[in-house]
């Protein structure tokens, strides 16, 4: 919370960027006892007070939340995840149920082409609507 003073354009000279802030005496304790523990790893009152600790959880958690907002911008949701792993394993159902019939159904093996690749052309159309429509029923 900013105080606000009578004429602010001297005082933002003198001191520029100043907060005060009311803390709950709860997490006062806490920054205390992390200083202290600074304090008796060795660091000088300079770097190791309760100004500097505070800034330092500040720049933190505003990191934090930079870092969280990014992420939620470009984040798939867990149901566009959920879609596409059902849409990869009826593909790879459906193909190998293809692959079965046509096995199944070669009689004649004499009549197999190795090494060549022969598709319906509306197979990958077919395959497609019934994917749609098994997804459509997964997710209503």
């Amino acid at each position: 919370m900013d105080t606000v003073y009578k004429n602010s354009d001297e005082h933002t000279k003198s001191r520029p960027n100043r907060v005060n802030l009311t803390v709950p005496h709860s997490l006062l304790e806490v920054v205390d006892r992390n200083v202290n523990a600074r304090l008796d790893d060795g660091e000088s009152r300079d770097t190791a007070n309760r100004a500097a600790f505070v800034m330092e959880m500040f720049k933190l958690g505003l990191r934090v939340h930079e870092n969280k907002k990014k992420k939620d911008e470009g984040e798939v949701t867990l149901n566009d995840q959920l879609k596409m792993m059902s849409r990869n394993i009826l593909i790879s159902s459906f193909l190998a149920e293809a692959i079965f019939s046509l096995i199944k159904e070669t009689l004649d093996m004499s009549k197999v082409q190795k090494s060549e690749t022969y598709l319906a052309n509306d197979f990958m159309m077919v395959l497609d609507e019934r994917i749609t429509g098994k997804l459509m029923q997964f997710f209503k």
